[in-house]
């Protein structure tokens, strides 16, 4: 063996990353075809979620013998409720639409989270690399491929939404692109925080253990209590949502009867309230913030639901009647202010007990900001509106929702965690 070879063999073994072979043509191309399989692996996550949407829709307008719509022209809906779960705009000859049932938008989620695992964990190293710096880091967490993922997504979902223009509705491309770049990154953020919690792959996990160090403590201690309140604020809402329609099932039932939409109509029409759970979910957690709920004209809050007219969907039959709503639902703020109160108390639990107020406020202040981006982006997911017209709203407003919801956070979170630093220090 020559100097020369002894000297590239030792520099590969010593920079991570570094292949003996680099620079003889052979690993920039196999590079290549990596980065040229995530891209691939975007388009077919697009490919297959709007032949997912497609089947189902084709099959309701064949079996459906009131439609007159063509088959092309059903295959441009397809497209368009593939946009919708992206909270894309649809563009129609009489109105704009944007309504992203969320339910739905959990199908391309799904689809990209699996797509992701094999991109991101599908390569991996000879040997556990020796991170020591952010591009090591990167390299070892496959960051090129799983960038080139997100590209191929949008990119892909823009071409598709274009041939759609051929159809009855277009969709605006420029709304597209925040959807379709969010869920791709969520579903690669998903595939690293499971790594980070199984450590099956030693590259990538050396690549998670280099941003965990150096990840501020403050961090670290502010995302577990805000990943526990935003469970417990869903299964409450889901609950709330349940007894409201339980509640008012019998008019939500007599407003069917007088759609006589048939068979098809009302399984379609069914199904499409149950893909927009979710966003009942993010409206009921509106609606304990104080923020309230807007239906077009149509606005409910703690004390009154102000008349107007609905669009007939039997669901909406689960908002109150217009009018004065009972005395002291006023107190339903106390859901906010006790999550606050758990996050108070474990931001206090997290610290030593000698710990200053300040260190323990700090992480109480973190956790209930993590919560309200959270539900910020929610909030901001689940609504949509029909322009022009009165359907102009239809959800909540994204950041009336979180600034409350932050307000009564903090509110309830520093009382908490001042009582117990009190304490704790007198004991």
């Amino acid at each position: 063996m020559t100097v020369v070879e002894r000297a590239t063999r030792d520099r590969a073994q010593t920079e991570p990353g570094r292949d003996p072979a680099a620079g003889r043509g052979g690993p920039p191309l196999r590079r290549l075809a990596d980065l040229a399989g995530a891209a691939l692996a975007g388009c077919v996550c697009v490919l297959v979620g709007v032949v997912a949407i497609a089947l189902p829709t084709i099959l309701t307008w064949a079996v459906d013998t009131r439609s007159t719509a063509t088959l092309g022209q059903t295959m441009g809906v397809a497209v368009d409720v593939w946009a919708l779960a992206h909270r894309a705009e649809i563009r129609t000859p009489g109105a704009d639409l944007v309504i992203a049932p969320l339910l739905l938008t959990a199908v391309p989620l799904l689809l990209c989270w699996y797509a992701a695992r094999q991109v991101v964990l599908g390569r991996p190293a000879a040997r556990t690399p020796r991170v020591g710096g952010w591009r090591a880091a990167w390299a070892a967490l496959n960051g090129a491929d799983a960038l080139t993922f997100v590209l191929g997504y949008l990119l892909a979902g823009l071409l598709v939404a274009h041939l759609s223009g051929v159809g009855i509705a277009a969709v605006r491309l420029s709304t597209l692109v925040p959807g379709a770049v969010l869920v791709p990154t969520v579903a690669v953020a998903l595939v690293w925080w499971g790594q980070h919690r199984r450590e099956q792959h030693p590259s990538v996990g050396a690549g998670l253990a280099w941003v965990r160090g150096r990840t501020p403590v403050l961090v670290r201690r502010a995302l577990p209590p805000a990943g526990e309140v935003l469970l417990a604020l869903a299964t409450l809402c889901f609950l709330l949502v349940l007894g409201l329609l339980l509640l008012r099932g019998e008019r939500i039932l007599t407003l069917y009867d007088s759609l006589d939409a048939g068979l098809v109509g009302t399984l379609t029409l069914t199904l499409g309230q149950l893909l927009a759970l979710p966003n009942l979910m993010v409206w009921a957690l509106a609606w304990l913030t104080g923020s309230g709920v807007t239906v077009g004209t149509v606005h409910v809050d703690w004390t009154r639901s102000t008349p107007g007219d609905l669009p007939l969907l039997p669901v909406l039959g689960a908002l109150p009647e217009p009018g004065a709503l009972p005395p002291g639902l006023w107190a339903a703020v106390g859901v906010p202010v006790l999550a606050g109160a758990w996050i108070g108390y474990r931001s206090a639990s997290s610290a030593s007990r000698l710990s200053s107020w300040w260190t323990k406020a700090r992480t109480t202040l973190a956790s209930c900001a993590v919560v309200a981006l959270v539900v910020l982006v929610l909030s901001w997911a689940a609504t949509g509106g029909l322009t022009p017209g009165l359907l102009g709203t239809v959800g909540v407003e994204p950041w009336r929702v979180a600034g409350l919801l932050l307000a009564e956070l903090v509110t309830g979170g520093l009382l908490m965690m001042s009582v117990l630093h009190l304490t704790g220090r007198r004991l």
